[in-house]
């Protein structure tokens, strides 16, 4: 249960052999390539116009995948109710297995179908084209109809309204608020004649014929909002309505035609995912091609993998050419390398609690061992429920089996059954279920007790920030600075074991729980603790410049050392938050058990009004909960475990090309595959 250890490979080979040999260390799952350090009469392909181009290529695909999808899901929504239109369904992997399992080798050779997407994605194009100058054109003739509404009870077309020799003929609108005064003014004028032809919502159509010398009539209009109508049409206005519609019947019929030729290219996406990670695995090989060392025949490639995978390494490449030469290089000191670890599968679920943080840097411990056991307690104090411990166990069940590819989901699930079992336990201690008292346990029940728990939640903090103390232990001695460590670190480790002693027995009387009393221990004890105690901080605050330059430097630290105090006493503080976090879930829960009972009482219908109110408070009591506790409890691995000892800042290892974003390449040839290899 370690970092894995990492060894250097470089490789020199024929540049005829470059492609077989990159597919077969995709193959071994267990390589890494980097940049290859600079070489004399070597030169670095210039490949970005090459990236650039499959780059697009990724681009296209993913966007005519998100294009026949929104219009296959519009499809189907539309049609939802017609009988005689078959839904079209959209390829989706379902829950147990989220991403398209394929077999290496059809992976790999999936380039001998590029020619035929490509024709697909070309198709899709031209009626993506099609659907948008249809969308234009719809939206071209429904405006012209719109417009054309105000006048289609016309009896002429609107240029059969025009002057004659001493009238002033016009068609005009107005709102219909105004019409009566328009009528008013129309008729203080004796050469005035103004009718209303149409009205057509709030807009009033009139012909106003006007003889040529009432100029102060026209003068007047405008402040009533009479004004000129501005819709033209050469022809019968409901004949060309009637022409528009025609028209628009006849783009929807096309559109629904272009609509039903690009929704049958849905059952091609599946395939299309696995062409965007092929094409995203060509981009990678192009983007290592570049950090090469290349002569006219040759290469050089450098990479890092696992020392255990030395010989699998080897043979892949050994199987493809006997001309290449292989160097296996040890990793040093102070060198870089990525980071592998491997834990048994129970720690492996809490790598990803570190990781959220930040992954270890290859050449320090692995925190996980150590924090998977503290993560675990401290969940089960916040939870400490054996009912809410067994459903986190059971979802931790059902995404064991129930979820057959490595995920996030999966792994957090996991992690929370692990931490279920925490629960359960100290549940067990509490005797609480599901917010109910079953008995008096080991540990009472916080509301009548609270100091209890809070003590208890402060010597958890204290043992954990000890462990802080010992991980940092052990890097120093890692470094071989052995002498540092058991004289400035572990001093501290005595400090606050001295400090629990000399209190002790005033935290059980502090307590208040007549139980504990027989924990007491005899008063020579806690005496030794505290003279323990004064002791090694005066040691650890005389030795904490151990290994700093210069005497001022070394009075400097200890001073450092000396306001470090007050930065423990914070540490230690914050884990009163397990308290918190324990207390405000179990009383929201006996509150959930009192409107349970009240709603019980009424018989009857109310029995199952109680159940489902009790089940679907607590299960939602519990969600909350979990992001409290998960947040909170990955807050006091950060701070006050990591901050004693963790730098990370690691990068983990990934083999080369095996960061696919829709399939899931294997070693056993898959279904799609056998079917389409």
């Amino acid at each position: 249960m370690a970092i894995v250890k990492m060894k250097k490979l470089t490789l020199l080979a024929m540049n005829a052999d470059k492609e077989s040999i990159f597919d077969a260390l995709v193959k071994t799952k267990a390589v890494e390539l980097k940049r290859s350090a600079d070489i004399d009469a070597c030169t670095s392909p210039n490949v970005s116009a090459e990236r650039e181009t499959v780059l697009e290529r990724i681009a296209r695909v993913e966007n005519s995948i998100g294009y026949v999808s929104e219009q296959t899901e519009k499809f189907n929504a539309a049609n939802k109710r017609v009988k005689s239109v078959q839904p079209v369904k959209l390829p989706k992997n379902g829950f147990s297995r989220s991403l398209t399992e394929v077999g290496y080798d059809y992976f790999l050779s999936f380039g001998a179908n590029a020619a035929r997407i490509e024709q697909s994605l070309d198709n899709v194009s031209k009626l993506r084209e099609q659907l948008s100058d249809i969308a234009s054109a719809l939206t071209q003739k429904e405006t012209e109809t719109a417009r054309l509404n105000l006048v289609k009870n016309l009896p002429h077309p609107t240029t059969w309204y025009r002057d004659t020799e001493s009238s002033t003929v016009q068609l005009m609108q107005c709102n219909a608020s105004e019409i009566e005064n328009a009528k008013e003014l129309a008729a203080r004028f004796e050469a005035v004649d103004l009718e209303v032809v149409d009205t057509v919502g709030s807009v009033v159509l009139v012909v106003v014929v006007a003889h040529k010398s009432q100029t102060e009539f026209w003068n007047n209009v405008a402040s009533l909002g009479l004004i000129k109508c501005g819709v033209v049409c050469d022809i019968l206005p409901q004949a060309a309505i009637e022409d528009l519609q025609r028209q628009i019947l006849g783009l929807k019929e096309q559109r629904k035609t272009v609509l039903n030729q690009l929704v049958s290219y849905a059952s091609e996406i599946a395939e299309w995912k696995i062409y965007v990670d092929y094409l995203s695995l060509c981009e990678k090989k192009l983007s290592a091609e570049g950090d090469l060392q290349k002569t006219d025949s040759t290469f050089v490639l450098e990479a890092y993998y696992p020392a255990e995978d030395e010989v699998k390494v080897k043979s892949a490449v050994e199987n493809i050419s006997d001309c290449a030469i292989l160097a296996f290089d040890e990793i040093g000191e102070d060198e870089y390398a990525p980071t592998l670890i491997k834990n048994n599968k129970i720690t492996k679920q809490f790598e990803f609690v570190t990781n959220m943080y930040t992954p270890p840097a290859y050449h320090e411990i692995d925190p996980n061992p150590v924090m998977s056991v503290f993560y675990f307690v401290i969940f089960g104090l916040m939870v400490a429920d054996i009912g809410y411990g067994a459903l986190l166990v059971l979802a931790g069940l059902f995404a064991f089996f129930a979820i057959k590819q490595t995920s996030g989901l999966k792994t957090m699930l996991q992690l929370f059954g692990i931490c279920g079992v925490s629960a359960m336990i100290v549940g067990a201690l509490f005797g609480s279920c599901f917010s109910y008292q079953l008995y008096e346990g080991v540990i009472p029940n916080p509301a009548n007790y609270p100091m209890v728990m809070m003590l208890l939640s402060l010597l958890i903090g204290i043992v954990h920030i000890c462990a802080g103390i010992a991980c940092n232990m052990a890097v120093k001695i890692k470094r071989k600075q052995a002498l540092a460590a058991w004289l400035a670190d572990f001093p501290w480790i005595i400090v606050f074991v001295g400090f629990v002693l000399a209190i002790f027995n005033s935290a059980l009387d502090m307590a208040a729980y007549e139980p504990y009393n027989a924990l007491k221990l005899p008063p020579i004890v806690g005496q030794v603790g505290l003279y323990c105690c004064l002791g090694a901080l005066a040691l650890a605050l005389l030795f904490a410049g151990l290994g700093t330059k210069g005497f001022l430097g070394k009075v400097m630290k200890s001073f450092g050392s000396a306001y470090g105090i007050i930065n423990y006493f914070s540490d230690i503080m914050s884990y009163i938050r397990v308290f918190g976090l324990m207390l405000s879930s179990a009383l929201m829960g006996t509150v959930i058990n009192q409107l349970g009972e009240m709603v019980w009482t009424g018989g009857g219908i109310g029995y199952v009004m109680a159940i489902v109110l009790l089940v679907f408070a607590h299960i939602f009591n519990l969600v909350m909960g979990i992001l409290g506790i998960y947040i909170h409890n990955g807050r006091l691995q950060y701070v006050e475990f990591f901050g004693k000892f963790y730098t990370g800042d690691g990068h983990l290892f990934v083999p080369f090309g095996s960061d696919t974003k829709y399939t899931l390449v294997t070693e056993k040839p898959s279904r799609v595959g056998k079917q389409r290899g």
